[in-house]
This record gives structure tokens, C-alpha cells and sequence, in this order.
């Protein structure tokens, strides 16, 4: 009879995934030489796991036999593990192949023997650590060596040779021989862990499972995406869901055992004890029950891991033999005279596992059921939604590539294949469509030309109505790139402001706009094991004319927000290096912008700042060079060019660089439009600047302002190109940024403001608008983009003080008085709102959205008749306004 346990499940587990990728590997049809011998090496992983499943299966010195299987088979893994590292990945069989081949097999050969006859002339004992029976430890010793010795060799060959490989092979190869070791390596340690009394048999059990199933699935996926065999989607998708199932069975199996383990210990511990205390009759047969003093037969062993009763014991009565008992000690009555006698009580160890065995079959059963359901109902349930739509999909494409263009794809499902699949047959059409229409051209071509000349002529009547269509395009993209411009910096120590200037500018429908490549984006990151704050800034120029340049810059602005937002969207906190998280982002971009094959490239610098220390880490893909404006002197950060811009190839290395910032200390980016300015204002010829110190002084006698570098740029020449300008302030003196203010005029600081709302950089817009109102605190424009800027946050105790101030000042200012009726509605001051509403009623009787307004603060305060009044004026200019339906109908209820 066999016995599941934990291990039992454990062994189970590996046993059915390693047969699994050998049948994968198996149906793999004309096999190249070394995913044959990444076959047998499953092979001879199934067969260890079929070894150790024997040994959990089995009571009693057969269970020990298992050594007969796993120590004979656990070197043909080893052996074709050596094989895979000189075929792969050429291919080719050398004589070095056989004779390592010759040499490997002749070592297990000898060492499998020694073990052999070592095992036949002794005799399997109980481990009582693992609860199995197994030869001692130094009958495996030399075993082990030449597990070990083969392992190296292995590394050894596959390092060696992948030395001389391409680079793609080389990455490949040094992949695979870290997936290789991950199930063989580590799972010797954890051994060799457990058989020194390191760790226990149940973290032994899950660090083999885990191990073995990760290293397994490592190393099958790292040959699929490295191999010339043919696989599929549904290979990956059945292994993921089967190495996640098999793994969480695990982890629960280990869980239950070890309540089941606590449960019958509770359970026959009291029952032990109530039979000697109280003669109780025992349930469960009781093997013995003696005074400790008397038991002094056999081997006993502590399992338990606290003094109490309920602590088991293992007793093995006769060496070499199934003759074991649980045990617990009972102690027993005092007598008269106080002494106490201690008593061990014994059960049949098969009855201990017969107890485990009922709890753990139905998860052996089920186990083999569900891996079953994956092989069999995954295909079946994917054929029809994935693996039957790919493969029509395929087909087309190899239709079409034979010239085939009346092909067409059936449609099965509505998903991501299904649209892929649909943009096909519209593909494949519109190129038919392109063929025939060009075959027509070249058969009436003289009449074709008559035919557009007329077109064009008529076309020419359509020009305005064009232009009108373009500018609409020009707006769009406008209103898609200006939420991209974002300035979510939060530190207290670290200040960010940016200048963004596009070269193209329009009017649509009274609305002026600009269009361009330039960007700006920063935010913060909490990086490393102590979350440490740093601030991210960029600053980056696509290259092309207006729609081009601007489609850049969405991509952009799109893609490092989401990085951002990625890296540290709810208050996440990731743990890798700054300069790992430049790496991996410069990556991201630069494969994105590759994407498009040369037609979108982007000039960047992106830096991370450490808010604490101004340690600076940055790269900079061929834009202009970052300024250091320290002490009064604007110096160039940069001395080189050591990067090419993103999407397009790079004869450099990428690298991350370092610069330390000290407090007080400003850093400048900005686009080629700080230096592209014509210095012949108006003339005729166009003397275009070549002086790149001229930014510097620009920097040096505004005092590091953004705003008064901008002015001063203007005052030089014409801007010829895109400007953008990035500051960063590091541990600024307030008096410092306070002075800044003073020092720009008042239409810079409100220009800057918009500037900032269009970047949605709320924060920083309404700074620029204290500062503004600082130096003019009646200024009628900043006191109306505040407020609005405030009511539109929600904010509407801090908008009444603008407003009021604004009414004020202008009494007739109809849109003033609105305001603060809606700011005061929505306080809950509804006599004010009233007050200030009627104001609003008289200048302009006719206004839809105060008099619902009006209205609603009038059945507030209970004045329905005027309500009604109100809401009735409202319904009769416009029937159809849903705001006005709703206060009518809040009305009719009262």
C-alpha cells in the first residue's frame, strides 16, 4: 500500500511537470541536436522525481530501493546537460562533444556502480528527519562529487564557448546556463542544507519544488525564445497556468500537512494521556504504553519542538527495520508520597501515515486531475479564441506573400485578434484597391490627366475651407500635447519651473494657439530599501515641423508620464538605483522611438535629483548642454557629446552620468531655440547666432530667472525655432526664490502663469500670480486668473478673496459678481449668493446659468415663489436645459 505526505505531493508535483516539457519536447518535429538533449535531460528529471516520489510512496526498507533510481538515473541530466553546452547553439557535433560525451558517461558509470554494490551489501535505515528510509549519507558522497564535477563542467563549457559567440547568441547562451543551474545548483544546496540539519524537512520540500518548477520554467522559456524550433502561444499559456497551478497546490498541500501533522498530535497525545490518567479506553490502537523508566529498547528521536506532552517522538525499536512508533510522553499521577512515574505511549507508525494518507489523496487526485484539465481543456478552450484566429492570420499573410491579394480573413471573435485581423482584410484590400487603380491609371493615363486638371481646378475653390480643417488639426493636436506638459514636482527642497514656446503659431475659431516639439515634464520618485525622495526632470525637442515635431512630443509626453506614473503612482516605492532607473527608462524611449524606423527622433536630457544630498544623476541624447548657474557663474555642465539622440542609432555606449549639486545651485535645459536666434531682427539677410556663450550671459545677467532669461533671448533676436527652458532650483534660500519675483515684470509673471496653466502646473501658476500681485496687488487680470483658476480647483473659500477684490475694483464687472454668487452657493452663504446674484439678474436678465443659480439658492432658503419665477424664465429660453428641467422638477416636490 502507498502513502501520500506532504512529500508525497511535493514529489508528485515536480514528477508530472517534468513529464509534461519532456512530452512537449518529444512532439517537437525534426529536433535539432541539442533540444534533443535538452530532452533527455527532462528525461532524466523525471525519472529523479519518479525516484523521490518512490521514497514518500513507500513505508519500510522499500522505500529506501529509491535510491536505486534516482542515484542511476540523476546522471543523465548532468550528461546531456554538458552536451546542450557544446551544441548549442550552432549545432554542430565535435569531437570534443564525443569525448566529453565518452568521458561523463564513463564517470557515472563508475560512481553509479560504486553506489550499487555499497547499497547491495547494506541494509536502508529510517531518516528520521525526512520520516523515509535511506542508505547513510557517505554511501552519496562520492555521488555528490561528481554531481558537483559535472555541473562545473558544464558552466565551464557553455561560459567558455559563449565567449566566442555573436552578441545576441552570447546573451542567449549566459541565459541559459543561469536557467540551467536554477534547477540543479540550488536544489544541491537546499539538499545539502537539510542533510546538515540547517533547515527543516518542510522548507526542504518547498525550496526543492519551488526551485525545481521555477528553474524548469526559466529554462523552457529561455529555450523557446532562443531557439530555430517552431512553438506557440499556447505552449507559453499552458506552461505559465501550469507552473502556477502546480506551485500554488504546493504551498496549500504543505499548509494542510502541517495542520494535519499538529491534529493528530493533539489528538493522540490526550488520548495517550486519558488512558494512563484515567483508564479511558483508546480509540486509536495504543502499540505500547510503559513507564519511561523501562523503555530502553530501540532509538528515540525528538520531533516536537516545545516541552509539553503533545510533542512527538519518533522510537525505531530494531535497526534496519519498519518496527517504528510515534511516541509521546505521559506524565503520569503522583503517588502518596509525591513521586511520579512519566510514561511513553506508542502507535503503529504505518497508522500515523494511514492518518496523513486520507488527508493528503484527494489532493494528489486532484492534482493530477487539474494538470490533466490544463493539457487537455486549455487547448480546447483557446482554439477558437486564439490558436484557430493566429493561425488564419498566418495563413493570409503567407497567401499575400505569394501575391495572393483576394484572400480574407473570417473574423471569429471581437477582441485584439479580431481587430488584427480585420485591419488585415482592410490592409489587403486597400492594396488591391491601390493595383487596380494603378493598372487603370497606366491604361488612360492622357485621360486620367484631363480629369485631375479639372479636379484641381475645382480643388482650388476648397483652399480656405482646408486651411479652416488644418488649423482644426492644428488645435487638436494642441489640446492632446498641452496636458503632457507637467510640472508635478512636489519637493519642498527642489524648485521646477519651465518655459514653453512653440515656433507655429495659429488662431482657430478666435482661439490662439501654438504647435511644436518642444516638452517638459518632471515629477517626483522614492527610490532604494529607505525610500529616498528624488525629483525627475526632462526637457526634449522632436525633430520635424509643427504636426511632426508636436506628434514627437506627444509620444513623449505620453510615454515618460506614464513612466512616471508607473514608477510612482500610489506612493510606490521601487527598489533599484537611480541610475537603474535612468537605464531602464533611456531604454523604454529609445526602443519606442526606434519603433518608427527613423521618421520620429527626440532630442532629451532627463535627470533624477536626490532631494537630500544634489547628487544629479542624468543622461543627455544630443541635446543642447545643461547650465550651472552657481555663485553669479553660468558654466556648461557638459563638455562632449556621449549620446545620439532617441530613435536613432548610437555609436556610443550608453552611460549614466553624475554631477553634485550644491545648495543654491540652478541647472538650465533647454532647446536649440535658446541659441537659433536671428540677430538681424528684420533685415533682409538673416544672421542666424553662433555664439553658444551667448546663453550663458543670458543666465548670468538675469540671475538665473527663467522669466528674465526669456525676456533677455527676445531682446537679442528673433526666435527661429521651438524654445523650451527648464530651471531647477536645489535647497534655494526662500529669500532667493522670494527675489526672483521682484526682479521679472509684472507682464512676464502673468505670461509665465499661463504658460503654467497650459502645462498644468496649477501649483506653480498660482505662485506666479502671488508673486504678480505682490508687486500689484490691484492687477484686475491676475486677480480674475486666480479666482478662476481656484473656482475651477474646487477652492472656493480662497477664490472669494480675488473676486471680491476684483468686484471691487471694477463694480460693473458683471462676470466678477457671478463668480462669487457660485462661490458662495457653494459655501453655503446662500443670502450672499442671492445678494450677488441679483446683480448679475439685473445687468443681464438673459443669463441662463445665474438664473438656475438664483433659482436653486432661492428654494434653499425656502423663497419658493421667487425660485419658481426664476426657474420658469430658464425653462422658457431654453426648454431643453437639463440643469433647468432638474430645479423645475426639485421644485414641483416641494
Amino acid at each position: 500500500m502507498i502513502y501520500f505526505n506532504e512529500w508525497g505531493i511535493a514529489t508528485l508535483v515536480c514528477t508530472l511537470y517534468t513529464l509534461v516539457l519532456l512530452l512537449y519536447l518529444i512532439s517537437l518535429k525534426e529536433k535539432q541536436r541539442y533540444t534533443r538533449d535538452l530532452a533527455f535531460f527532462f528525461f532524466g528529471a523525471a525519472g529523479l522525481n519518479v525516484g523521490y516520489l518512490w521514497s514518500a510512496l513507500f513505508i519500510g526498507p522499500l522505500g529506501g530501493d529509491h535510491r536505486f533510481i534516482t542515484v542511476g538515473i540523476v546522471f543523465v541530466p548532468l550528461i546531456y546537460m554538458i552536451q546542450f553546452a557544446f551544441h548549442f547553439p550552432n549545432n554542430e557535433k565535435t569531437r570534443a562533444s564525443r569525448i566529453s560525451f565518452w568521458i561523463s558517461v564513463a564517470l557515472a558509470v563508475v560512481l553509479v556502480a560504486h553506489f550499487y554494490y555499497n547499497a547491495w551489501i547494506t541494509s536502508p535505515d529510517f531518516d528520521f528527519q525526512g520520516e523515509l528510509f535511506n542508505y547513510p549519507q557517505e554511501m552519496g558522497a562520492w555521488v555528490a562529487r561528481g554531481m558537483m564535477l559535472l555541473m562545473v563542467w558544464f558552466a565551464v563549457v557553455l561560459f567558455m564557448r559563449s565567449r566566442k559567440m555573436e552578441k545576441k547568441e552570447k546573451r542567449a547562451a549566459r541565459q541559459l546556463l543561469i536557467a540551467m543551474l536554477i534547477p540543479t545548483f540550488l536544489p544541491g544546496i537546499v539538499n545539502v542544507l537539510y542533510n546538515g540539519g540547517r533547515i527543516s524537512h518542510s522548507t526542504f520540500q518547498q525550496g526543492y519544488v519551488l526551485t525545481s518548477l521555477l528553474g524548469y520554467t526559466a529554462l523552457v522559456l529561455v529555450f523557446i525564445n532562443n531557439t530555430v524550433e517552431r512553438t506557440s502561444f499556447m505552449t507559453k499559456i499552458v506552461g505559465i497556468s501550469l507552473v502556477t497551478l502546480l506551485l500554488a497546490i504546493q504551498a496549500l498541500s504543505a499548509f494542510s500537512g502541517q495542520q494535519t501533522h499538529r491534529n493528530y498530535d493533539r489528538i493522540h497525545s490526550l488520548q495517550g494521556r486519558a488512558y494512563v490518567l484515567d483508564g479511558m479506553e483508546p480509540i486509536t490502537p495504543i502499540a505500547y504504553a510503559k513507564p519511561v523508566s523501562e523503555m530502553k529498547d530501540g532509538k528515540l528521536v525528538k520531533r516536537g519542538e516545545n516541552d509539553n506532552f503533545t510533542d512527538r517522538f519518533f522510537r525505531q525499536m530494531k535497526p534496519n527495520t519498519d518496527e517504528i512508533f510515534l511516541a509521546y510522553h505521559v506524565p503520569g499521577a503522583a503517588d502518596a508520597d509525591g513521586n511520579r512515574i512519566d510514561y511513553e505511549i506508542g502507535y503503529n507508525y504505518r497508522e500515523y501515515r494511514a492518518f496523513i494518507h486520507h488527508s493528503m489523496i484527494g489532493t494528489a487526485i486532484l492534482t493530477i486531475a487539474l494538470v490533466l484539465g490544463v493539457l487537455i481543456l486549455y487547448p480546447i478552450f483557446f482554439s477558437r479564441s486564439l490558436v484557430r484566429p493566429l493561425h488564419s492570420l498566418l495563413d493570409g499573410v503567407g497567401q499575400v506573400e505569394e501575391g495572393d491579394f483576394e484572400v480574407k480573413i473570417p473574423v471569429m471573435v471581437e477582441d485584439e485578434i479580431g481587430y488584427l485581423s480585420r485591419a488585415f482584410n482592410n490592409m489587403v484590400r486597400s492594396i488591391l484597391d491601390a493595383r487596380r487603380k494603378l493598372q487603370d491609371y497606366a491604361e488612360n493615363l492622357e485621360h486620367k490627366v484631363d480629369e485631375r486638371t479639372r479636379e484641381v481646378t475645382e480643388k482650388m475653390q476648397q483652399i480656405h475651407e482646408m486651411k479652416v480643417q488644418q488649423d482644426g488639426d492644428y488645435y487638436l493636436t494642441y489640446l492632446i500635447g498641452r496636458p503632457l506638459q507637467t510640472n508635478r514636482n512636489k519637493s519642498d527642497k527642489i524648485n521646477t519651473e519651465f518655459y514653453v514656446e512653440q515656433k507655429k503659431k495659429f488662431v482657430f475659431k478666435e482661439r490662439s494657439a501654438d504647435l511644436g516639439g518642444d516638452i517638459c515634464v518632471t515629477g517626483n520618485l522614492r527610490l532604494g530599501p529607505n525610500a529616498k525622495r528624488y525629483t525627475v526632470f526632462m526637457n526634449g525637442d522632436a525633430m520635424g515641423k509643427s504636426m511632426q515635431g508636436a506628434g514627437g512630443a506627444i509620444v513623449m509626453g505620453t510615454a515618460m508620464n506614464n513612466i512616471l506614473a508607473r514608477s510612482a503612482g500610489d506612493d510606490r516605492v521601487m527598489d533599484v538605483t537611480p541610475d537603474e532607473w535612468l537605464t531602464e527608462t533611456y531604454e523604454e524611449l529609445h526602443n519606442l522611438f526606434l519603433a518608427f524606423d527613423g521618421l520620429m527622433m527626440l532630442s532629451a536630457v532627463v535627470g533624477v535629483i536626490d532631494e537630500e544630498t544634489g547628487q544629479m544623476s542624468y543622461f543627455n541624447a544630443e541635446h543642447p548642454w545643461m547650465v550651472l548657474y552657481r555663485e553669479g557663474t553660468a558654466t556648461f555642465i557638459e563638455k562632449e557629446l556621449n549620446l545620439r539622440k532617441l530613435g536613432s542609432p548610437s555609436e556610443f555606449k550608453f552611460h549614466v552620468h553624475h554631477f553634485q549639486l550644491q545648495p543654491g545651485d540652478v541647472i538650465l535645459a533647454g532647446s536649440d531655440g535658446r541659441d537659433d536666434l536671428d540677430l538681424n531682427a528684420g533685415g533682409e539677410v538673416r544672421m542666424i547666432n553662433e555664439d553658444e556663450n551667448l546663453f550663458l550671459k543670458h543666465v548670468e545677467n538675469s540671475d538665473g530667472d527663467l522669466l528674465g532669461i526669456v525676456d533677455r533671448i527676445h531682446a537679442t533676436g528673433i526666435v527661429t525655432d521651438d524654445l523650451s527652458l527648464l530651471r531647477v532650483g536645489f535647497q534655494e534660500s526662500a529669500a532667493a526664490v522670494a527675489s526672483r519675483g521682484t526682479k521679472t515684470d509684472v507682464e512676464s509673471l502673468l505670461r509665465m502663469a499661463r504658460e503654467g496653466l497650459q502645462g498644468n502646473d496649477i501649483e506653480g501658476s498660482l505662485r506666479k500670480l502671488e508673486q504678480l500681485l505682490m508687486v500689484d496687488p490691484d492687477h484686475s487680470n491676475a486677480l480674475r486668473l486666480k479666482g478662476r483658476i481656484l473656482m475651477t480647483e474646487g477652492r472656493y473659500q480662497e477664490a472669494l478673496q480675488p473676486m471680491s477684490q476684483l468686484s471691487e475694483l471694477e463694480p460693473d464687472n458683471v462676470d466678477a459678481w457671478f463668480s462669487l454668487s457660485i462661490c458662495y452657493k457653494h459655501l453655503r452663504q446662500y443670502h450672499e449668493a442671492i445678494r450677488a446674484g441679483e446683480k448679475v439678474a439685473e445687468a443681464q436678465p438673459r443669463r441662463i446659468a445665474n438664473l438656475i443659480n438664483l433659482a436653486d439658492s432661492y428654494r434653499v432658503t425656502g423663497q419658493t415663489a421667487r425660485a419658481r419665477e426664476l426657474a420658469g424664465k430658464a425653462i422658457a429660453m431654453e426648454p431643453e436645459n437639463a440643469s433647468a428641467q432638474k430645479l423645475q422638477t426639485l421644485l414641483s416636490q416641494t
